[in-house]
């Protein structure tokens, strides 16, 4: 049973890749928004990458592993835990897979304010209060194997918190009628067994299910979904979600000038936005969001209304986001900035403050620019 986790966020990460040698120095991160800013392939989606693949890691069993070596700070309400792990190839023995990379766990190590929760190599483990622990699996993370003890029981109940939110969604897929099926009757037994059951709960659905979920049992979610959708786009008179029997998926649907347009009728940057929307108010309390390139596929007209409500609606979550969009970079104050750079396989990171640019927020964007074209970066 997971315990009650009040305040959660990403305090910083460090990464390498063990075979590649692509290295991220230590980042840290705002706990309200953190704007990743560079020229294209410096690095910034590697962070974001390296953040979500952690996370994952850390509580589920599925992962494939990677070659990496990653320490990641994480504040669970007033405590702070430092997880560090690193995976390296092994010899494979399976004389099927023979010729296939094997993944292990060579080192992994928990911090909790400063104290050795566990620690883990190739030949011993140490659990702290414990004098015998069973030898543990060393394709995973022993996060995932101690879930449910209690001495894990917040840092779990944090991590499971902070899932990261994959906005730039697959927006044409639908869902199959099947799975839809599916977590529709798992939805309505929940909410018949406590009618006091919050969103939050669903929070990790698709898309296509909490719209259905808010239109029929949460009104107050789904009428805020709508007239924020309608401020952008004013000829939307109604979303819903209709089963397409033909290809037996579910798919959004909107009502324009009572006309009814299918998920693949609706244009690209309208569906996205309606996706930012439904997320931004169904995503349960700190949780964190990780954005790449946030204007991508967006109308020109939706980016700065779009933005401002993804940023100052929920100032409960955490945001991490990268953008090349002058508007978005100049929304953002320059003391939420990371400036990113590389140096050969280095990623390397910079405050505005330390980066040498303008004092007023107008000015900082085109005084970062000028800099970059000074140094012939661009």
């Amino acid at each position: 049973m997971l315990c009650e986790v009040n305040y959660v966020r990403i305090k910083w990460i460090g990464f390498m890749n063990v075979e590649t040698g692509l290295k991220i120095e230590k980042i840290n991160f705002y706990d309200d928004v953190t704007l990743l800013v560079g020229l294209s392939g410096v690095g910034k989606t590697q962070i974001l990458n390296a953040i979500e693949y952690s996370l994952n890691l850390a509580v589920r069993k599925d992962i494939i592993l990677r070659p990496y070596d990653v320490s990641i700070g994480i504040y669970v309400d007033d405590i702070e835990y430092v997880w560090s792990y690193r995976i390296k190839s092994v010899p494979n023995d399976d004389l099927i897979l023979e010729n296939q990379d094997k993944y292990n766990f060579v080192y992994e190590s928990l911090m909790k304010d400063g104290d050795l929760v566990f620690e883990r190599n190739q030949d011993m483990i140490n659990v702290v209060g414990y004098d015998k622990v069973p030898q543990p699996k060393k394709d995973e993370s022993l996060l995932s194997q101690y879930s449910e003890d209690k001495k894990f029981e917040k840092l779990i109940s944090g991590i499971r918190k902070l899932y990261s939110v994959e906005i730039e969604l697959a927006v044409r897929g639908g869902i199959s009628s099947e799975n839809f099926s599916r977590l529709k009757t798992k939805v309505i037994e929940t909410i018949k067994k406590n009618k006091n059951t919050e969103f939050r709960v669903f929070s990790h659905l698709p898309v296509t299910i909490k719209i259905f979920i808010a239109k029929h049992y949460y009104k107050e979610i789904y009428i805020k979904i709508f007239e924020s959708v309608k401020e952008l786009f004013i000829e939307i008179e109604d979303i819903d979600i209709v089963e397409d029997k033909e290809h037996e998926m579910y798919l959004v649907a909107i009502q324009v000038y009572g006309k009814k347009l299918l998920q693949n009728d609706i244009s690209n940057g309208m569906l996205k936005t309606i996706y930012y929307l439904v997320e931004l108010f169904t995503m349960s309390k700190d949780s964190l969001v990780l954005i790449d390139e946030f204007e991508n596929g967006l109308g020109v007209n939706c980016i700065d209304l779009l933005s401002d409500m993804l940023l100052h609606e929920r100032e409960d979550l955490q945001f991490i986001l990268t953008s090349h969009h002058p508007k978005i970079i100049n929304g953002i104050e320059k003391n939420r900035w990371k400036i990113i750079d590389r140096e050969c396989d280095i990623i390397k990171n910079s405050d505005s403050t330390n980066y040498g640019i303008g004092n007023s927020q107008h000015d900082a964007y085109f005084n970062l620019i000028n800099r970059w074209e000074y140094e012939g970066k661009i």
